[in-house]
């Protein structure tokens, strides 16, 4: 049985589509067995409505998180029994998969380095998210909003980081990474990004130059470069610009006689659902870290879960280890 631990405190929706999603997942699949950080009762009355008993999953009993409106920077003391504090300190000291939560995103990344400990050599973990391309393969981001400062020794890691997530994740043998600038020349962007550039060409990894922010989701790669800032901004605006498509499609179509189909809908709206997409990923810590989007339903947690188990089994810490070492 493969151990996942599982905050289901912190959610913009609280716990039970987190506990519910849990389920699912064992329903469905079977081979796990998570251990919940949070409020036991609210687990077990969950649990058993799906006919999990007890023996099929254990609980880290507590009624504490740390909200979105606190100080990520109080994870470093007087917050040791809230569910993220109890999460990570668990999957430590013990032989687990992973870790999913929803709870505030600058703690995670806070607890992740003084509570979990990074690879040996890294100064700062990154955040990544894989966005669909119009191929129907995947991209990984990052940074995609951890790290809004970053020298160009950083954005080296990154790439380095993201080519393993992307051998892991998706099976992709030589990954094509990509570092985002202003223009898709050499010698395009600032001093930061000249430099990465050559930092990145000499590492030995299959880089393939500067990449526009236009390009993002149309297959030129399979790693996407940049600081948390640009990161975070080149995300959101892909997720707006997923809804405002969704949005004139349904217009034109209400004031025409066109017609699209249900299923045509219900494709476009899974692939821009940031839910069914799982969540992002905290690259470089020990063991691996999943950020659920605040909102978070049962189906984020069913896929958090499925990247948790296909991480693992490709044995994704280890790769991450070795390519940073």
């Amino acid at each position: 049985m493969i151990k996942i631990v599982i905050d289901t405190l912190g959610g913009d929706n609280g716990a039970l589509p987190i506990i519910s999603g849990t389920a699912e997942y064992i329903k469905s699949f079977g081979g796990i067995f998570p251990i919940f950080a949070g409020e036991k009762a609210v687990i077990d009355s969950v649990m058993s409505q799906y006919g999990i008993s007890e023996e099929n999953y254990s609980v880290l009993e507590t009624s504490e998180y740390i909200d979105n409106t606190q100080n990520p920077m109080l994870i470093f003391g007087g917050l040791d029994n809230t569910s993220m504090v109890l999460a990570l300190e668990y999957l430590r000291d013990n032989p687990c998969a992973g870790l999913i939560s929803a709870g505030n995103t600058g703690a995670m990344l806070i607890g992740s380095i003084c509570r979990l400990g990074l690879n040996k050599g890294l100064r700062r973990p990154a955040l990544s998210s894989a966005l669909p391309m119009i191929n129907g393969n995947y991209i990984c981001l990052v940074d995609c909003g951890a790290n809004v400062d970053c020298a160009a020794s950083d954005l080296l890691e990154f790439a380095k980081m993201g080519s393993a997530f992307m051998r892991c994740m998706y099976e992709i043998p030589s990954p094509r990474i990509g570092l985002l600038s202003t223009g898709s020349e050499k010698g395009k962007g600032d001093a930061r990004a000249k430099e990465a550039y050559g930092l990145i060409e000499e590492s030995g990894l299959n880089f393939i130059g500067n990449l526009e922010g236009s390009d993002l989701l149309l297959d030129k790669a399979d790693v996407l470069v940049c600081d948390g800032f640009s990161g975070n901004v080149l995300l959101k605006n892909s997720e707006a610009t997923g809804k405002m498509a969704a949005y004139l499609a349904k217009a034109y179509l209400k004031n025409s006689s066109a017609q699209l189909s249900q299923s045509t809908f219900d494709y476009l709206n899974n692939e821009f659902d940031y839910n069914s997409r799982g969540g992002a990923v905290f690259l470089g810590t020990k063991k691996t870290v999943i950020k659920m989007h605040g909102a978070a339903n049962s189906s984020t947690a069913v896929s958090c879960i499925q990247q948790v188990v296909r991480l693992f089994e490709n044995n994704f810490d280890e790769a991450m280890k070795s390519i940073l070492s």
